[in-house]
């Protein structure tokens, strides 16, 4: 709740001189398009090179910004199913980078005491 809070106000500050912009929203639309969707194509590289199927810690930022973008463009829109589609998506997209941030912290503390993590526990 505090995320789309956030987006609002932020929206809110932005919406003086620049609501009427046609052009200036549909280019944070499309950018936010554009920053959502090549999530997919940095996680389909990033897998190739590691010959698994993995998702870099950037896939879950590029998400996190896309949606920022697109529930920009939606608020303008006022859009309702849109908004309530990217508000709901900030949820998964925050805890994973704290479970990637979390993981990261406890291996650099293991590391520090002596116990190397082993392969599979490895950060991205």
């Amino acid at each position: 709740m505090a995320d789309l809070l956030l987006a609002y106000t932020f929206i809110a500050l932005l919406r003086m001189p620049l609501q009427d912009n046609y052009w200036f929203w549909k280019v944070i639309g499309f950018a936010g398009l554009g920053v959502f969707q090549a999530r997919w194509i940095v996680q389909w590289l990033y897998s190739e090179k590691h010959k698994e199927s993995k998702v870099p810690s950037a896939f879950w930022w590029l998400s996190l910004c896309g949606a920022f973008l697109e529930t920009s463009y939606f608020l303008r829109q006022q859009d309702s199913v849109g908004i309530a589609g990217y508000c709901i998506s900030f949820v998964p997209y925050t805890r994973n980078l704290m479970l990637i941030y979390t993981k990261k912290r406890r291996d650099a503390e293991a590391a520090q005491r002596g116990f190397e993590p082993s392969p599979s526990q490895t950060p991205e």
